[in-house]
């Protein structure tokens, strides 16, 4: 008796707004019908570590088995995972990522790409600078307006050294 073929399936969705349970219903539809034409057997149950969502699937092509498992890995929690969970440390990360990018090469071979990629790789990054830029103008302005900003002028503070205008 041979060993199966062993095979593990990461599948990232991205940001779909379909569920992953829909293409568990999906691949195991699509998958009997496929089977059903080409010959050969196909089973689907839970995966064997029984964590996040999946499914394992069995397989019988002439008499040789074939074992998988399917692991669905959301986007959003790769995301969430790897994000920090204050403003600095998003920002701090933006400043190590773009280090790195900058310090192996990445980016300039990067901005030789098409549009399209480019976009997507830096889009997050000017989003976060033109966000940082509104909050010091907007600071700034608030600041001007309520003399936060002159020289040893707190308002909040007891025996504040402000002087009206």
């Amino acid at each position: 008796m041979t060993r199966p073929f062993r095979r593990r399936v990461l599948y990232l969705p991205g940001y779909d707004p379909i569920p992953p349970r829909r293409y568990r219903e999906l691949y195991r539809r699509e998958g009997l019908e496929q089977a059903a034409i080409s010959g050969y057997g196909l089973t689907f149950g839970p995966r064997q570590d029984r964590t996040g969502f999946g499914w394992g699937i069995g397989g019988d092509f002439d008499g040789g088995k074939t074992e998988v498992e399917v692991e669905v890995l959301l986007w959003a929690d790769l995301v969430q995972g790897s994000m920090g969970q204050s403003i600095a440390a998003t920002y701090g990360q933006l400043l190590r990522t773009a280090w790195i990018y900058i310090g192996s090469g990445a980016l300039f071979r990067l901005m030789q790409l098409r549009r399209g990629p480019v976009l997507a790789a830096l889009y997050p990054v000017v989003v976060l600078i033109l966000q940082l830029l509104a909050a010091l103008t907007l600071g700034a302005v608030l600041g001007g307006l309520t003399g936060w900003g002159r020289r040893g002028c707190c308002p909040m503070a007891a025996g504040s050294a402000c002087r009206s205008r």
